[in-house]
């Protein structure tokens, strides 16, 4: 007679029979065995260079917890008010002051927090840098590190005291190195084990691990480096311009220094006080991977970029790959340091006026074409182009006629017309061009504005800007 099984009592003669065959092994056994007889087990890829930084990034981040979980918490002293090690020095030109500080490492890395200075620039694969792997191996070794340098600022602009109630700190000159300070204390601290979390690749592990284990066992190895000293020179009371002054005057032994590095390395205090002036800003450096820009913000690197372009009244800028591409930019786009520090403090009043006054106003007018209402915060072209328009009206006038010019651009906006700016115009011109179109998107948006705020157009005439430029 024939016996239907179900699936359930298929399985279990299954089980008994593999049982009966070796009555020795278990169920368990049987089933590994199973598995083992099935697919090959799947070989994990290594991780990405990008993927790699992430991960590492995400321990340096995670570094207090960790070290305070290993029950080194008494050497992670809470920063206190500054106490320079002699008395500060006066600088009549800027009425700033500079001091020197000595503090333990454990104190110096919340100090100046990585995570707040992240987005100054996105830091480079160091374990993988020939240059600065060599610093993380001598700075584990014991060797000694140059100062470095942070200004002390407040949440309105200049600290005048280092005792003052919510002083921040901000790193000038020395992002990197404290980016293998922390590197240095994740490789004594967890060693080979940076390796199963991806954080570091075999050829970097095999670099560094005999400096790391001549250091001794974890513990001690570990409290020796957080008791290292650091040292480095504050800067406080100052001003945004004050600090331009300070960059000028550092380099002046060294290399010739374009507006475009002072910008760099200025990012962090200038993007700050475009923050007091309630830019949105995106900090897209310190964006975890997947997490999109909001349409109303506007992004770091744009509002960076936008701010050369002021300065330089040139809308054929763009992002630069690596900071090192703005070191070979030569002289010919230097500028003296007077003109600079003028610059910046007209730098911040445009980009205020654009990002909150006019951005304000194109977002109300505009509300129910979406493809127009972020036209400013969407992208970096229209924006960068635009305030280099402003920068160009500054430069062949001065202040007060950007300032007329921004009068017509309201009262073009407040007219109560469905596209004030003639934006339906412009993308039509766009689909028009069909060679170099970045750089004739660049030059349309600059010629237009230009060509309305010397008085050419009494609108935003894109037609005839796009005839004059043969597109």
């Amino acid at each position: 007679m024939h016996t239907e099984m179900t699936l359930p009592t298929l399985g279990k003669h299954v089980i008994n029979a593999l049982l009966n065959e070796n009555p020795t092994l278990t169920i368990s056994d049987h089933t590994e065995k199973a598995k083992m007889r099935g697919r090959k087990p799947k070989v994990t890829k290594p991780p990405t260079r990008v993927e790699r930084q992430d991960l590492l990034r995400q321990q340096i981040l995670s570094l207090k917890e960790v070290l305070e979980d290993g029950g080194f918490g008494p050497l992670l002293k809470l920063p206190k008010t500054l106490s320079p090690i002699a008395d500060p020095v006066d600088d009549p030109k800027t009425g700033g002051k500079i001091g020197h500080v000595e503090e333990e490492l454990g104190t110096y890395i919340q100090r100046v927090s990585i995570e707040d200075n992240f987005y100054q620039r996105q830091p480079f694969d160091h374990p993988e840098d020939k240059i600065y792997r060599r610093l993380i191996k001598d700075f584990i070794e014991d060797a000694a590190m140059p100062e470095a340098k942070i200004a002390a600022l407040a949440k309105g602009g200049a600290a005048q005291s280092l005792d003052e109630a919510g002083v921040t700190y901000s790193v000038i000159d020395g992002l990197q190195r404290l980016y293998c300070y922390c590197i240095a204390i994740l490789l004594v601290l967890r060693r080979e084990e940076l390796l199963k979390l991806r954080c570091i690749s075999e050829d970097a592990w095999t670099y560094f691990k005999p400096s790391v284990e001549s250091r001794g066992d974890v513990k001690s190895a570990t409290e020796r480096i957080l008791r290292r000293k650091i040292r480095y020179e504050v800067f406080w009371n100052i001003t945004l311009e004050s600090l331009l002054h300070y960059m000028v005057t550092f380099n002046t032994g060294q290399r010739a220094m374009s507006v475009q590095v002072q910008l760099e390395i200025m990012r962090r205090p200038l993007l700050t006080a475009l923050e007091h002036a309630q830019i949105p800003i995106f900090k897209d450096t310190t964006s975890m991977p997947g997490l999109s820009k909001p349409k109303d913000r506007f992004a770091a690197s744009d509002l960076v970029l936008a701010a050369r372009a002021f300065i330089e009244a040139n809308p054929q800028l763009k992002k630069p790959d690596e900071a090192a591409d703005l070191l070979e930019a030569g002289a010919a786009s230097d500028f003296d340091t007077a003109t600079d520090i003028g610059s910046i403090k007209d730098v911040v009043s445009t980009l205020t006026k654009i990002a909150v006054g006019i951005q304000s106003k194109i977002v109300e007018r505009y509300a129910d074409n979406p493809a127009n209402r972020y036209i400013l915060s969407g992208g970096g072209i229209f924006l960068v182009s635009f305030v280099a328009a402003c920068g160009k009206t500054r430069e062949s006038v001065n202040m007060l006629a950007l300032q007329a010019a921004f009068q017509k651009l309201d009262q073009v906006l407040d007219s109560g017309k469905d596209d004030p700016l003639n934006l339906e115009a412009y993308q039509r011109v766009l689909h028009n061009i069909k060679s170099s179109r970045g750089k004739a998107m660049r030059r349309l948006v600059f010629d237009t504005f230009l060509r309305f705020f010397n008085g050419t157009t009494v609108d935003l005439d894109w037609v005839d800007a796009a005839r004059q430029m043969s597109l």
